[in-house]
C-alpha cells in the first residue's frame, strides 16, 4: 500500500558444505538427544557492571570487553553521489547470473498423501583433503528449551477444513514450479530434503541472524537482560545518511547481531584493531541510504567499511546460521535519483564482502513486475539451501552448493521458482518475512492470501483468506499437545480506512482457524497504513500464555500493544502507547525467565514493558520515528531510527 514514509511506496547431501559437517553432526545429535543440549549448555550468562561517570556518559565492563570501552564518537560517511553510484562492491559485484530455465512443472492444486514416516537422517559427508575446517561455531547457550518430543516438530500439513482446502476455497488458481535442477534432484523422496528442527537448533552462531531470529520468527533477542530492569541508556549513536527522499532506518530494519568464532574472525576483512578483539560482536545493518553498515556491538565503531548498493534497504538482512561467512540482503526500492537500479537479493561473501550471486527481481517467471524484496532470507543448513520470496510473487528455493576454504567461500546456486496467481482482486507477492516449520513455508500476500506450501515438492498445501494486505511476518510456536500454532495480523487497506484490523490463530498443520480477534477501531488519516505492520511477538517462560500485537492507528494515530491469551485470543491487558508505529515488539527475559517486552514507537519512544502487567520498566527518548525492529544481544539493544540514527542502548 501507498505511504509516505517507507513502506509500500512502497541435494544433494553427498554435495553438502565441507566446512560445516561438525556443526552439522552436532544439530544432528541434539535434536536426537535434547536432553544434551541443555547439560552442554548449563553457563551461566556473562556479569555486566555498569558505572556512570562525568556528565552521565556511559561506561560498560563486561565478560565480552575485558577493559572499559567508552562510547565511541559519531562517524559521519557520505553517501555517495547521484552520478557515481554502484550495485555491489569489488570485483565481480556487477555480475547478474544467467538463468537457463528446466521445462515448466505445473502443480495441482488437489491435496497429495504424503507418506507419514520419518526422514532418516543422512550421513555427514567427508571434508575434502583442500578445505579447512573451521572450528564450529559455539551452540547458543541462553536459548531456552521448550522441551517438546521431538515428533512435534515433524508433523505432517494438509487442510482441515473446506476453506483452507486450495482444490476448494479457489483463492490460488494457479501454481507453478520452476527449477534449474533436474526433477530427481528437486523432488527427491528423502535424500536431501528440508526437515528443519525448532527455532532454538536454527543457528549455531551466537546471535540475532535473520529478522526475528530463527525460521519461526519468534524472537529477535539473544541471551538474557539483567534482573529488575530500570533504565535504558544509550551507549553510542552512528550517525548514518539518506537516499532522495529515503532516510535512517525503515520498516522492517532489524539488524543481524553475530559474535564471530576466533578463527573464522581472523579470515575477515575486519579493521586489524577489532579483529584482534576477543570476543567482537559485530552488528550489521540495512538502511535507507542504501548501505549495509558493520559495527562493533560494543562502542558503535566501524569495524569494516560498508557496502554500498546505490538504493535503498527496508527490510531485514540476514547472516548464514551456520557461521558460514555469507550474508543475504533484499532490495525494497530501485527508483533511485529518477533513474532505476536493478533490484532483487544479493549474496556476499563476509570474508571480503565481494557480491557473489544476484536474484533479480525482474523475473521473467513473474506474474507482477514489482521487483522489491523487503523478506529476509532463511538457511536450511542440512541441505544448503536459502529460501525467500518477493513482491513480483515469487517464492525462491535457492540451492547454495556452499564451499568454504580458508580465506575464501564460493556459492554455485541453482534456483527452484514457486509461482502462482490469486483469483480474488488485487496484487501477488509478499512483502513480510517467510516462516518455515518442518518443511512447510508460509508466508501472506498483498491481499491477505496466506499460503503454506511444501518446500520439497513446492506444492500448496493448504491457503486462508485474511480479507486484507498482510505486510506483518507470520510467527510460528508448536504446542505441547501436538498444534502447530501460527499467528497473523492483517492491516485496514483494501477495505477502506476506518473499521477494525483482525489478529488471528491458525493451526499451521491444517490451516484452520483457532481464533479471530478484532482490534479497537481505526482511523487512518494519511496515506500511512493503520492496522497490523509490526510482527506479533509470542512469549515464552513466564510470558508463555501470552502474544504480543502491536497496532497502529487505533483511534486516530494511536498505537495499542496488546497481550492476548494465546488459547483464546481474549485480552489479559493492552496499553495504548500515544502515538502509533510499525515497529514489531520483542520479547527478553532475566536469567529467572522474567519476561519483558521492547516496543518502539513513531515518536521515538523505546519503552521496555513488564510482560505479565504492561507497566513500563524502562523508557528512552530517541530522535525520529522507529519504524525499524530492535535487535537485542545480552544487554545491549541495536535499532535504527528515520532521523538517520543508529543508536546502541544498554539495558540496566
Amino acid at each position: 500500500m501507498s505511504t509516505s514514509n517507507t513502506k509500500g511506496r512502497k541435494s544433494n547431501a553427498k554435495r553438502a558444505l565441507p566446512a560445516a559437517g561438525i556443526q552439522r553432526s552436532l544439530r544432528r545429535f541434539y535434536k536426537r538427544y535434547p536432553q544434551a543440549r541443555r547439560t552442554i549448555n548449563a553457563a551461566a550468562a556473562s556479569a555486566c557492571i555498569l558505572a556512570v561517570i562525568g556528565g552521565g556518559s556511559l561506561l560498560a565492563i563486561s565478560a565480552l570487553s575485558p577493559k572499559p570501552v567508552p562510547a565511541g564518537p559519531e562517524v559521519e560517511i557520505a553517501a555517495p553521489a547521484m552520478g557515481t553510484l554502484e550495485v555491489g562492491q569489488g570485483s565481480g559485484s556487477d555480475v547478474m547470473t544467467a538463468i537457463v530455465e528446466a521445462p515448466t512443472a505445473t502443480n495441482t492444486l488437489a491435496p497429495t498423501d504424503i507418506p507419514a514416516t520419518e526422514v532418516p537422517a543422512t550421513e555427514v559427508p567427508a571434508t575434502p583433503a583442500s578445505t579447512a575446517t573451521l572450528e564450529p561455531a559455539p551452540d547458543p547457550e541462553q536459548k531456552p528449551d521448550d522441551g517438546l518430543e521431538h515428533s512435534v516438530y515433524h508433523q505432517m500439513a494438509a487442510p482441515g477444513a473446506e476453506y483452507a482446502n486450495p482444490a476448494v476455497n479457489n483463492l490460488v488458481s494457479t501454481t507453478e514450479v520452476f527449477s534449474e535442477e533436474s526433477a530427481s534432484t528437486v523432488f527427491a523422496t528423502t535424500e536431501g530434503q528440508i526437515h528443519m528442527g525448532s527455532s532454538t537448533q536454527y543457528a549455531t552462531l551466537e546471535g540475532v541472524t535473520t529478522f526475528r531470529g530463527s525460521n519461526y520468527r519468534d524472537g529477535g533477542g539473544y541471551g538474557v537482560i539483567p534482573d529488575n530492569p530500570s533504565h535504558l541508556l544509550v551507549a553510542w549513536k552512528k550517525r548514518i545518511h539518506g537516499l532522495d527522499e529515503w532516510s535512517g532506518v525503515g520498516w522492517t530494519g532489524q539488524a543481524s547481531v553475530v559474535r564471530w568464532p576466533t578463527d573464522l574472525r581472523a579470515q575477515m576483512n575486519i579493521n586489524r584493531a577489532k579483529k584482534a578483539k576477543e570476543g567482537l560482536t559485530e552488528v550489521i545493518y540495512a538502511t535507507l541510504d542504501g548501505h549495509i553498515y558493520f559495527l562493533d556491538l560494543a562502542d558503535g565503531e566501524e569495524t569494516r567499511k560498508s557496502i554500498n548498493i546505490g538504493a535503498p534497504i527496508k527490510g531485514s538482512l540476514a547472516v548464514d546460521p551456520r557461521g558460514v561467512p555469507l550474508l543475504y540482503c533484499g532490495q525494497g526500492i530501485y527508483d533511485v535519483g529518477g533513474k532505476r537500479v536493478a533490484c532483487g537479493t544479493r549474496i556476499w561473501s563476509l570474508i571480503d564482502q565481494k557480491q557473489l550471486y544476484f536474484i533479480n527481481g525482474k523475473d521473467s517467471h513473474a506474474y507482477r513486475k514489482w521487483q522489491a524484496f523487503d523478506c529476509s532470507p532463511l538457511v536450511d543448513g542440512d541441505t544448503d539451501t536459502m529460501i525467500t520470496a518477493g513482491e513480483n510473487g515469487v517464492l525462491y528455493k535457492v540451492k547454495l552448493n556452499t564451499q568454504q576454504y580458508t580465506g575464501a567461500v564460493t556459492v554455485d546456486p541453482k534456483v527452484t521458482r514457486y509461482v502462482y496467481q490469486q483469483t480474488a482482486g488485487g496484487k501477488v507477492g509478499t512483502e513480510n518475512s517467510i516462516a518455515v516449520y518442518n518443511n512447510y513455508v508460509y508466508f501472506a500476500t498483498n491481499i491477505g492470501i496466506i499460503q503454506c506450501v511444501d518446500l520439497n515438492d513446492m506444492r500448496l498445501v493448504w491457503s486462508f483468506d485474511a480479507k486484507d494486505d498482510i505486510d506483518a511476518s507470520l510467527v510460528i510456536e508448536p504446542e505441547s499437545d501436538g498444534v502447530v500454532a501460527l499467528y497473523a495480523t492483517n492491516e485496514l487497506d483494501k477495505r477502506g480506512h476506518n473499521g477494525t484490523c483482525q489478529m488471528f490463530k491458525l493451526n499451521a498443520l491444517t490451516g484452520e482457524l483457532l481464533w479471530k480477534r478484532d482490534s479497537d477501531p481505526i482511523h487512518q488519516n494519511d496515506d500511512n497504513g493503520g492496522g497490523g505492520f509490526a510482527t506479533p511477538a509470542v512469549g515464552k517462560q513466564d510470558l508463555s500464555n501470552l502474544v504480543y500485537f502491536h497496532i497502529c492507528r487505533t483511534k486516530d494515530t494511536r498505537g495499542m500493544l496488546y497481550a492476548l491469551d494465546k488459547q483464546t485470543g481474549e485480552t489479559v491487558w493492552s496499553k495504548s502507547l500515544g502515538t502509533y508505529g510499525w515497529s514489531s515488539p520483542t520479547c527478553l527475559y532475566t536469567a529467572s525467565g522474567k519476561g519483558y517486552v521492547l516496543v518502539g514507537s513513531s515518536s521515538g519512544k523505546l519503552r521496555l514493558l513488564d510482560g505479565l502487567t504492561g507497566s513500563i520498566a524502562a523508557e528512552v527518548e530517541l530522535r525520529g520515528n522507529i519504524e525499524g525492529t530492535p535487535a537485542v544481544f545480552d544487554d545491549m539493544i541495536v535499532v535504527g531510527t528515520r532521523s538517520s540514527i543508529i543508536y546502541g542502548i544498554r539495558i540496566c
